[in-house]
């Protein structure tokens, strides 16, 4: 093992490199923190409507089981211009409904949860004819039926933008 003063950066050396990774480390954190998300929602290609979403980038998508007729939810984060599907909760199992998980399976408070791991870079979706389906962000539910009828197609996405350009001007 080399002992760090007698390496090729000496004592100074070592400074400078880690002033240099922690100035690096802080750029990178503040270009993520500075970072927000917008969900999209679009039919052929046209955003309907154009959702802020939170510091965290997460939401989540909710319907009724056409089976047994009980909400699932859905909960995404969006990540480096993708929607991350990370968990699955439902208060019944039926018909339709998986059993098992990429990541874990658990009872939590009277619900099913699943760990999941699935990127998309679009969410192609069909609105449900079940009343009910939509998108939370932040505790308000947006039903996908203020844009377009039951039965139509959507496409969902997340584009990144500088905090900057959500500022007042």
């Amino acid at each position: 093992m080399i002992p760090l003063r007698s390496s090729l950066f000496g004592r100074m050396g070592w400074w400078f490199l880690c002033s240099l990774l922690f100035s690096f480390v802080s750029v990178s954190t503040q270009a993520e923190e500075n970072s927000v998300y917008s969900l999209y929602i679009s039919q052929n290609s046209q955003p309907l409507a154009v959702l802020a979403l939170p510091a965290t980038g997460e939401f989540i998508i909710t319907y009724v089981h056409s089976i047994h007729k009980r909400p699932v939810y859905e909960y995404y984060r969006a990540e480096q211009g993708k929607l991350h599907l990370y968990e699955l909760w439902y208060d019944t199992t039926s018909t339709g409904m998986p059993s098992d998980a990429e990541g874990a399976f658990r009872l939590e408070n009277g619900f099913f949860i699943l760990t999941l791991d699935r990127l998309f870079q679009t969410l192609p979706l069909f609105v449900s004819p079940i009343p009910g389906h939509g998108v939370i962000i932040e505790g308000r539910l947006y039903l996908f039926t203020e844009w377009v009828a039951a039965e139509s197609a959507l496409e969902l996405s997340v584009k990144e933008s500088s905090a900057a350009e959500f500022a007042p001007k």
